[in-house]
């Protein structure tokens, strides 16, 4: 069991927590951490993540928890690791992205992709310095109702096969199960799962309204008229008020200057989508943009990009599905350095919880640390805390290999806010754990 505090006495209320949950050596690199909180129980948590193996090595055996399964009942203040199903599926190569969401009804859903084929080819893709390599795979997903003591047989969401997959004015995909996010909606309990294209990143929903026992047709993210920009991944999904939303950078747009960000919504499990361009004011586009939406209020949803000099995120808010926006909210600390790897979420009372990464010095080598800042829309803008530091040591980024830590995560009810990130200050990338009383972003004591 893993157990561990920062700041008060542990397990006091009001107690800042910082732990580190995997403990790996250098032999894995562990990143991305996703948070997943019970809504009917805010102290059950649970969290899952990304694993590669390191060096990357395309014969080397499944690591035996591949995709993270940490579970704590007490708010996290102490861990312990449960076997996921999604661990145990034959002829694998691992889990490469691990993925955690629940429903309202404290369903748990664990996620991730598996790679089922790999091999060396002039045609792939570089990857880890292998030069170009093919992946084939699938996402596959369990469910647990009462919080990781007992599991549903894994069910695929989508993958290499095609399987299900809706044709979008081109060729059908191959190999489309990189990345995936999973978004619940809390009004209708329906779960939907995203994954992308390991080539060129195109994203492709998917539905289920069953509780993940199955899975409904495969819908392209994009269209002719606004494709995605291969230079930037596919971005994440969110869903509420039975409004699934997503983001992306596309090439071109109808009367836009591309490249350019778009916000589409679909109220029928992404079978059809209605588009808009995000209205960036000196933001870099080819920055990847992530979404979120606010349980609280249907229509409102919240995109965060960064500025074109790197150093502040821009958050962009809409009350009604993408057709106006707010200007958009600068969040950054002072003084200002390059941000990354952020992400974006609502609590359940419609407060944005933001998370990103800042470099002390150059972008990529130098060290680094984890900030967040909590906002809500004031009429027509956004208006955010100040940003509070999170990590309580600074990181010294690896200059090796660190697939799998490729975005940090956040999320909020209605007294904390929990983030995850991949730090490195031990010498590997490692997932750890935060919890903040929102107080303290309020002005309030930690």
């Amino acid at each position: 069991m893993i157990a561990g505090w920062v700041g008060g006495s542990a397990g006091a209320a009001g107690a800042r927590l910082e732990i580190d949950l995997s403990h790996n050596n250098g032999s894995k690199v562990i990143g991305e951490p996703e948070i997943a909180q019970d809504p009917r129980n805010p102290k059950n948590l649970f969290v899952a993540w990304a694993t590669f193996p390191n060096p990357l090595s395309l014969n080397a055996a499944a690591p035996p928890r591949s995709c993270g399964g940490d579970v704590s009942n007490d708010g996290g203040l102490h861990w312990h690791f449960v076997s996921v199903p999604t661990n145990h599926i034959p002829n694998i190569k691992g889990c490469e992205d691990g993925v955690a969401v629940a429903g309202p009804d404290g369903t748990l859903y664990a996620s991730g992709d598996y790679a089922t084929f790999t091999g060396v080819s002039s045609g792939g893709i570089s990857v880890g310095g292998l030069g170009g390599i093919i992946v084939h795979g699938q996402d596959w997903v369990a469910h647990s109702t009462n919080w990781g003591r007992t599991w549903s047989a894994p069910v695929e969401t989508m993958g290499s096969d095609a399987t299900r997959f809706v044709r979008g004015g081109g060729a059908l995909p191959i190999d489309t199960f990189d990345r995936p996010w999973m978004a619940v909606d809390q009004s209708t309990n329906t779960v939907y799962a995203i994954g992308h294209n390991i080539v060129d990143h195109d994203g492709y929903v998917t539905a289920s309204t069953n509780d993940a026992r199955s899975f409904g047709p495969v819908y392209p993210t994009d269209s002719p008229t606004y494709p995605h920009d291969p230079a930037v991944f596919g971005g994440n999904i969110a869903a509420a008020h039975g409004v699934l939303a997503t983001v992306y950078t596309a090439s071109t747009a109808p009367g836009a200057t591309c490249p350019c960000v778009i916000f589409e919504t679909s109220t029928n499990h992404g079978a059809t989508w209605d588009r808009h361009v995000v209205p960036l004011v000196d933001a870099n586009p080819l920055s990847e943009p992530f979404v979120a939406a606010d349980p609280a209020a249907k229509g409102h949803f919240a995109v965060t990009v960064l500025d074109a000099t790197g150093t502040k995120n821009e958050v962009y808010v809409t009350d009604d599905m993408g057709a106006t926006w707010s200007p958009p909210a600068l969040v950054g600390e002072s003084p200002p350095n390059q941000q990354f790897k952020p992400w974006i979420s609502y609590s359940p009372t419609g407060e944005i919880a933001l998370v990103w990464r800042t470099w002390h010095g150059p972008a990529g080598s130098s060290p680094y640390d984890v900030w967040a800042a909590v906002g809500r829309q004031e009429g027509q803008d956004v208006v955010f805390s100040a940003p509070l530091r999170v990590s309580n040591a600074t990181g010294s980024y690896p200059s090796g290999y660190v697939a799998g830590d490729d975005f940090s995560w956040i999320i909020a009810d209605r007294s904390d806010v929990y983030v995850g990130w991949g730090d490195a200050r031990s010498g590997p990338v490692q997932a750890w754990f935060a919890r903040i009383p929102l107080s303290a972003f309020h002005g309030g004591s930690e």
